[in-house]
């Protein structure tokens, strides 16, 4: 059977379609090359099968063959199981990420860790041990009693600073969790939109549905990406095109709908919280970014005192450790130098018989008296807010001293003694702490250097498991892009073979005009 007159100029034309497809797609890949999200793309071509139906009723043995190339559509190139082991190890790389920021902020608040810093609480703890051992030795001395109170004012005014700056981290990291439900709550609708556009879009991929619009497929790859590292999330694709997310548990987009985050917080407690919008249910997180911050922001340590908050070492649990130090040192020198009675020449006892010691420490009101002034007070529980000299020592640096002026009843070595006594508790004695239910023992500085190896400790944690959580995501991501990211030195080779083909079936094409001039110009011209 003789082909088609024609064939041959479709075949060539088929090959000329394929060839500079190919070209194009060559050429938004090497263009995208480093495009965020960007996926490389392949035309997917095929051979044009010969009429099977016409061929079974011809009566030629061979039907009519070589009819060319196809074209299917143009595909990316991703792996979907890559992208669920990136996406999974995203969510523990951010919560690790968000970890390490947030002890961070609190190692900068409590200014341990930097060895040229003079004004951590060791540090003014020192110099107050040095100015009560030099007290204990010139009992009597008002300037090294003025140098005690100095000391003891910077011991105080150091704890406010530091529970303040701790108290501003907190803020600061209350309202970075807002900023991050809400970029949350942008990429769901983005997502949703992405979903309606891309069921509007794949109507015309219908007839295979392995193809549709690649560039708004790479858009919301994208999304899922950076969503990853807020929370857990798993999807599924449907047969429209679209995706449904669920975030840790929740259905969070079904097409083109979406659910919210919302963040709460206790107005008595201070516990921050996040629940969905659309069932009042609080968001169940395993991991991701918004659990660590939730769970930092809420630490309070293995003794948690209200509902929602963790067993992470937060801000709060530290707090709990700064208001245990201030309420062992008040309890600790507000027991030691006695009154004095200038008539027994001894120290003064109550009705019972109970010696009565000078408070030197208190808790400062946060409430203006009549005279215009901040009092230190005995009704209020001491914290390291409000940790303060008396208000008898502040008018009077020489409070401290148990005797100006010892009598026959009282000797300089007994004054010694009891500045010797306050030299010992804050320098040597063993104390005991309680932090909201965890107990210590040990001496001031003990305490202090206790919590801040633990806040190193858990410091160390966070960045190591955030250094190999990193390793594994960098490979995952280096799998990921030998799959679908461009390699231009790749993409210039295809480049060079379209252009070949494009010229063979040029050259086609012109073979197939010269054979047909043959046939119509110059067939049965002889013998004429």
């Amino acid at each position: 059977m003789i082909r088609p007159t024609f064939l041959g100029f479709e075949t060539a034309k088929k090959g000329l379609t394929a060839a500079q497809k190919g070209l194009d797609v060559t050429g938004q890949n090497l263009t995208n090359w480093d495009s965020a999200g960007y996926t490389r793309q392949r035309i997917t071509q095929v051979a044009v099968a010969p009429d099977s139906y016409r061929n079974r009723y011809s009566s030629s043995r061979v039907g009519p063959a070589g009819q060319g190339v196809d074209i299917t559509g143009v595909g990316q190139t991703r792996d979907v199981y890559l992208d669920k082991r990136y996406r999974d190890e995203c969510a523990e790389q951010g919560y690790y990420t968000r970890s390490s920021e947030i002890l961070g902020d609190i190692q900068s608040a409590l200014n341990e860790f930097n060895p040229k810093s003079d004004t951590g609480l060791r540090s003014v703890l020192m110099a107050l041990s040095d100015a009560l051992q030099s007290f204990s030795v010139h009992a009597y001395s008002e300037t090294h009693a003025n140098i005690v109170t100095s000391a003891m004012k910077n011991v105080t005014q150091t704890l406010q600073q530091i529970s303040s700056k701790l108290d501003s981290a907190r803020e600061q990291q209350i309202y970075d969790l807002s900023v991050s439900v809400d970029d949350v709550n942008k990429k769901l609708m983005e997502l949703a939109g992405l979903n309606k556009t891309i069921m509007d879009d794949a109507a015309s991929f219908q007839s295979n549905p392995y193809f549709g619009p690649n560039e708004l497929y790479d858009q919301r790859n994208l999304l899922l990406d950076e969503l990853s590292q807020y929370a857990d999330i798993t999807y599924n694709t449907n047969e429209d095109g679209t995706v449904n997310v669920v975030v840790n548990g929740q259905l969070a987009v079904n097409g083109s709908k979406y659910d919210k985050i919302e963040m709460t917080q206790d107005d008595r407690t201070g516990v921050v919280g996040l629940r969905w919008i659309s069932t009042n249910q609080p968001v169940e997180m395993l991991q991701g970014s918004l659990k660590a911050s939730t769970d930092y922001i809420n630490g309070r340590g293995p003794n948690i005192r209200n509902p929602g908050e963790s067993i992470q070492r937060g801000a709060l649990y530290y707090k709990d450790q700064l208001n245990a130090f201030a309420q062992s040192l008040a309890n600790t020198v507000n027991n030691i130098v006695p009154e004095y009675d200038a008539e027994t020449g001894a120290p003064k006892v109550d009705a019972d018989g109970n010696i009565i010691y000078k408070k030197l420490l208190g808790g400062l009101s946060t409430e203006m008296d009549a005279d215009g002034k901040y009092h230190v007070k005995d009704d209020i529980t001491i914290t390291a807010d409000n940790l303060s000299i008396s208000d008898e020592w502040a008018n009077n640096s020489g409070y401290v001293i148990y005797q100006r002026n010892p009598n026959e009843n009282d000797t300089s070595d007994n004054v010694g003694n009891y500045a010797l006594a306050l030299a010992d508790a804050v320098s040597n004695a063993t104390i005991y702490f309680d932090a909201n239910g965890e107990e210590f023992s040990g001496t001031f500085l003990d305490f202090v250097k206790n919590y801040v190896t633990t806040l190193g400790e858990d410091v160390n944690f966070a960045e190591n498991r955030l250094e190999a959580t990193n390793v594994i995501v960098q490979n995952l991501e280096d799998n990921r892009d030998s799959v679908s990211g461009v390699v231009v030195d790749e993409e210039v080779a295809n480049m060079m073979l379209y252009n070949k083909s494009l010229t063979a079936a040029s050259r086609l094409m012109t073979a197939m005009d010269e054979a047909l001039d043959v046939i119509i110009n110059k067939t049965g011209l002889v013998g004429r």
